[in-house]
């Protein structure tokens, strides 16, 4: 099985919160490093680190993690959400863009009848979109 990770840069566990909020994902699994055996040399790192999370987005089982020592770039990549009405894409799309910035706004486009990108307040990038059957 193939899980996409999201590696954060310290503000995984915030970043956990933002997606239950604006897209709904249900969280399987969250392990902090102050849930650490004693003896893993976790000590050192902040109580609500997270070292592995497991959510589930649209069906879609994704791994975010703080394990990272230096941040990786979110360039060449991008998450698609795909929805049946258009108040769903604006609505997510809304949320996702909240600190964030919108690479291209909501529309109609020849692939889709109603199509946004959005880079969320954590650098992540989106695709929010209704196909046109």
């Amino acid at each position: 099985m193939l899980i996409p990770t999201i590696h954060f840069n310290g503000n995984c566990d915030e970043a956990i919160s933002f997606y239950k909020d604006a897209l709904g994902a249900e969280v399987v699994v969250i392990n902090y490093a102050k849930d650490a055996p004693p003896d893993s040399d976790m000590d050192e790192l902040p109580p609500n680190f997270v070292m592995y999370s497991e959510v589930i987005i649209g069906g879609t089982k994704l791994s975010l993690t703080d394990g990272a020592e230096t941040p990786l770039p979110f360039g060449h990549f991008s998450y698609m959400l795909n929805y049946d009405t258009a108040e769903e894409v604006t609505s997510t799309f809304n949320k996702l863009a909240v600190g964030g910035k919108v690479e291209m706004p909501l529309e109609e486009t020849f692939w889709a009848s109603l199509y946004g990108s959005v880079a969320d307040r954590f650098g992540v990038n989106w695709q929010v979109m209704i196909i046109q059957s």
